[in-house]
């Protein structure tokens, strides 16, 4: 599965996505815990925001290994 960083996630992590295997259908937030173990808690808080192929989705969304995953950080602005 290809799962693609923005923003300053993609700044912070220094690269502009992950390459990862999954035997079965997963949920966003399985995939945030692995994501956490492997670059730090820092880089995915509580108020990140995820993306399923293009469209807002949740923590308990079920993603499938050809669908694309994004997370970026939350927008501010002024």
């Amino acid at each position: 599965m290809k799962i693609i960083y923005f923003a300053s996630l993609k700044e912070n992590l220094k690269t502009s996505h992950d390459l990862i295997n999954f035997d079965a259908p997963v949920s966003i937030s399985f995939i945030k815990q692995k994501l956490i173990e492997k670059h730090g808690s820092e880089h995915f808080p509580n108020n990140i925001l995820c993306a399923v192929n293009q469209e807002m989705a949740a923590s308990d969304t079920i993603v499938k290994e050809d669908d694309e995953v994004a997370f970026f950080p939350p927008v501010t602005g002024g």
